[in-house]
This record gives structure tokens, sequence and C-alpha cells, in this order.
């Protein structure tokens, strides 16, 4: 798997299946999950920097802006050229050096849980485990309907408030990790910033 296919998998994931340590049962993890839906479910605006760990324990940052339902914006910080958004329907990976756009169905990817509007991790998903950690709630969910290919671990602080991670394995157990860093909720976002630029667009490194 090239870098460009193992940032794309970190964003939209692949076959993952990340397990949990100690899965929470009974009413524990009802209520969690329950905590969980509502939390999610209260996103409307996040952007800041974002710090992606790649299997091989590279890292890559750059910029995003997430509004929900729908929509986010990945701008990898130079020397890499990837652009990644979701303009509600369908996520678009952009490469601005070889001036190339793939695309993929939002509803196919596990992303589709994070950005869907009421969402219920309760009939949407099937939760394969919830753990409580640190002020954390760490959830695995897999698409119920198996339209979305994968497994998407969410990590959500619930002292702030705030998502803070979330995790994809490949079919090879290969495990990669994007983190919310310097997040600020709330704030308007130019609609602009969701739509793809045509691939014929010039990578400019200053940008």
């Amino acid at each position: 798997m090239n870098k460009r296919h193992l940032l794309l998998a970190g964003l939209i994931g692949l076959m993952p299946s990340l397990g949990l340590a100690q899965s929470l049962s009974g009413a524990p993890r009802t209520a969690a999950i329950a905590s969980l839906t509502q939390s999610i479910n209260a996103i409307t605006r996040i952007q800041g920097r974002f710090l992606q760990t790649n299997p091989d324990g590279s890292t890559v940052g750059g910029r995003f802006w997430l509004q929900r339902p729908g929509k986010v914006r990945f701008e990898y910080d130079a020397p890499s050229p990837l652009l990644l958004i979701s303009d509600g329907a369908t996520v678009s990976l952009q490469d601005r050096r070889l001036r190339t756009t793939d695309r993929y169905p939002l509803r196919k990817t596990p992303l589709y849980f994070l950005l869907k509007a009421n969402v219920s991790l309760e009939k949407d998903v099937l939760v394969t485990g919830v753990e409580k950690r640190g002020g954390m709630t760490i959830m695995a969910v897999r698409d119920k309907a198996r339209q979305a290919d994968g497994e998407l671990t969410i990590i959500y602080d619930d002292t702030a408030k705030q998502l803070r991670e979330w995790a994809i394995a490949d079919r090879q157990g290969r495990v990669t990790r994007v983190r919310l860093v310097e997040a600020a909720t709330g704030a308007a976002i130019a609609q602009s910033l969701f739509t793809t630029p045509g691939p014929t667009r010039k990578y400019d490194p200053k940008n």
C-alpha cells in the first residue's frame, strides 16, 4: 500500500478490526452508547489542526474543517499534495501534484457515521466494543447494513465534550490514527471549503 492510499485509509477506512481490551457490558454499555450518540449529534462545526499517524509510524499533519451533517475538509501540510473533501454525498481525494481526484460515496465509508445527521449508534451500527478510560469514551463500530467497509473506533473526551480521535486498521491489522488538535467548535465555516477543486488545478506548495 503506497503512502497516498495509507492517508486515504486513515480518513475513510478499508477493512479494519480494532479490538478493545475491556469492553463494557450490560447497563454501563447501553448508557455509554446512548451518551456518545447524543454527543456526536450535538456536534455542528469543528475546525483546527489534525495529526495523522500511519501504520509505519510516520506522521503527517494539516488543517481540517468539519461540519455536520456530511461535510469535512482535510488539507495536508506540504510537501504532501493531498486534499480530502466530503461535500455531503461524495468523498474526494485530490492529488494536486498528479492532478488526479479519486471519488467515493460517503455512505460507503466509516466516516459516514461521524457525519450522518441524527446518527443512532444503537440502530445504525454494530457496536463491537465500548470502553471508558481516563475520561474518554472509546467505541468501535461497524456498519450494520454492510454498505460501509471497515470498522471505525471513535475516541471522545467526555470531560471537554470534544471529539478527539478516530482509529482505523486495515486488512492486515495496521492501525492508522487521526487526532484532532487545536480544535475549536461553533465558528462559522465558509461553504466553499467543501467544494472539490477540479482535477486540473495546479499544486501550489505555498497553499
